[in-house]
């Protein structure tokens, strides 16, 4: 009767120091916690060249050639991460990914830099104004000029590691990560 009481407590004891590991739920939605996983940086480089040819009346022409650059953040906000989009079974976890946005763009104003500027005839010098419409220029070509770099892409696939990394140190041995599909994702880089 002792061995066999002796044995049961063994067995119990033994199955508790197992390697499997309980993950409670608060661990698995903590990764909303995280706000806004910025997972891709690019910093790119525009040369802008406006030539403002005047109206009839105005005798001669400016051109202007003004450099910037921008640096370009994108990722993903797992707060927006639903309970209906994670679905755990066992020691496997499925979850649905938001989609992928532009974190910041940001023109730094010390690396916007006038080049060159020619002005002839009776044309006067570019004003502040009009440099900043010529930038705003510069920032819309740079925006176009992401959606050809799959920046949002980029972004996805490092978040998907980021989060196979979380649930496989909480314990999980299969983690699945879906992307949003690219017809219902918001490709809008001009926000």
């Amino acid at each position: 009767m002792k061995n066999r009481l002796f044995f049961s407590l063994l067995v119990l004891i033994l199955a508790s120091c197992g390697d499997e590991k309980e993950v409670h739920e608060t661990e698995i939605y903590q990764i909303r916690s995280i706000g806004t996983l910025a997972t891709t940086e690019y910093t790119l480089g525009k040369i802008i060249h406006w030539n403002d040819e005047g109206e009839w009346y105005k005798f001669g022409d400016r051109k202007i050639l003004l450099s910037c650059k921008a640096t370009v953040k994108a990722g993903v906000n797992l707060n927006k991460i639903k309970e209906s989009d994670i679905e755990v079974e066992g020691n496997k976890i499925t979850i649905q990914l938001p989609p992928p946005e532009i974190v910041s763009f940001e023109m730094d104003p010390d690396l916007i830099r006038t080049e060159m500027t020619d002005v002839n005839g009776f044309r006067s010098d570019f004003s502040q104004v009009e440099k900043s419409k010529v930038l705003q220029k510069g920032e819309e070509s740079i925006r176009k000029d992401l959606r050809k770099l799959h920046i949002l892409d980029e972004a996805e696939q490092n978040a998907k590691i980021f989060i196979i990394d979380f649930y496989k140190n909480l314990g999980f041995e299969q983690v699945i990560v879906h992307e949003t599909p690219k017809d219902k994702r918001n490709t809008d880089v001009d926000h």
